[in-house]
């Protein structure tokens, strides 16, 4: 599943805990490939310490791969209450059996081999337990070499039943490996307690949580560390460039002051240009019109003059689109001497003309 394709799915709380521990497993497995078998042996928490049922009765003492033999086994280096030992299954009693599978973690090849147990041994899954080691990866993408082991549930049972009898706590389960100074291969322990309605506990999947959990917080504060010391840095900057940018803004306050000012200077000039409006007013003023008297102040404009009697002047200046309001202030005469008529007008100028 890619990273959009979980994104994108409904999932709960459960389904993506299992999903991390699933990773965490797969990462803990490639590291502990990645390691030495020396190193991996003595992190692993197989005992050092094993006993294997004798068929004359008693138990054969092994120790790092040492057989301590005679009366005083326990008392030279053997097994005693507080020793962690393992229990070795006796010869014969183990199934071996070597199958390839393709190139994933130990937990996937486990659930592979889950899924087909059935085919791989002899008996049904129900009388049986099972592990399995990887003998060898392959190189590339080729498959890599495992080895099932398979013990019957009867003589698992059996065998931990006769060691808790004589007194020991095994903490393992294995087979003997093909030399005797090899370690022991697998355990069925957590499969034998799983069907007696026990626990198994694993201190070294215990201690690994652990230290991925520790690794996880300690990345975080580092990463939380470098992030404050990063904006302290940055602070630091700002607060180094603060008098400049002071300087910066106090000159662009004064520039911007000084540009209002000249707008509203070239404003005011426009508005109270006589010369634009005097233009304006000679296109409207159509021809038989003259003024004798101008009044202007920017805003309003007041015509006093004659006209002849067939001229509607308001409607002149009303029709130029410069002006506003046009009207009368004295009563025209109705007649007269001469077709000249005096006139006495005021209006409004447009906002276009300030401009």
């Amino acid at each position: 599943m890619t990273l959009q394709e979980l994104l994108n799915s409904e999932m709960d709380f459960a389904s993506l805990a299992a999903l991390a521990r699933q990773g965490l497993a797969w990462w803990l497995d490639e590291l502990s490939a990645m390691l030495p078998p020396a190193w991996r042996e003595r992190l692993s928490s197989r005992p050092r310490t094993w006993i294997e049922p004798r068929a004359s009765g008693g138990w054969r003492v092994w120790k790092d791969g040492r057989p301590l033999e005679g009366p005083g086994a326990r008392q030279d280096g053997g097994p005693t209450a507080r020793t962690r030992l393992g229990l070795l299954a006796p010869p014969g009693a183990v199934l071996l059996r070597e199958t390839p599978a393709p190139r994933m973690t130990a937990a996937d090849v486990r659930r592979m081999l889950s899924l087909d147990i059935d085919r791989l041994s002899p008996l049904a899954p129900e009388l049986i337990h099972y592990d399995m080691e990887i003998l060898e990866r392959g190189e590339g993408e080729g498959p890599q070499r495992v080895l099932l082991g398979i013990i019957p549930r009867e003589e698992a049972a059996r065998l931990l039943e006769r060691a808790r009898a004589d007194g020991f706590a095994p903490v393992a389960l294995g087979a003997p490996a093909e030399r005797e100074d090899l370690p022991p291969r697998f355990d069925f322990l957590p499969q034998v307690l799983r069907a007696q309605g026990g626990r198994a506990g694993d201190r070294t999947r215990l201690y690994l949580w652990i230290a991925a959990g520790a690794l996880i917080l300690a990345n975080l504060a580092v990463l939380v560390g470098r992030d404050i010391i990063d904006v302290s840095r940055v602070r630091a900057a700002v607060e180094g460039q603060q008098p400049v940018v002071d300087a910066v803004m106090r000159l662009r306050r004064r520039v911007q002051a000084e540009d209002s000012r000249r707008r509203d200077l070239l404003a005011r000039a426009r508005r109270g240009d006589p010369l634009r409006m005097l233009d304006v007013l000679s296109q409207a003023l159509p021809p038989g019109a003259w003024v004798q008297h101008l009044e202007w102040n920017g805003q309003s404009l007041r015509i006093v003059g004659f006209k002849r009697q067939d001229i509607d002047l308001i409607a002149a200046i009303r029709g130029s689109g410069a002006f506003t309001n046009p009207r009368a202030l004295a009563a025209e005469p109705t007649a007269g001497p001469t077709p000249m008529r005096p006139f006495d007008i005021t209006a409004e100028a447009r906002p276009e003309l300030h401009q």
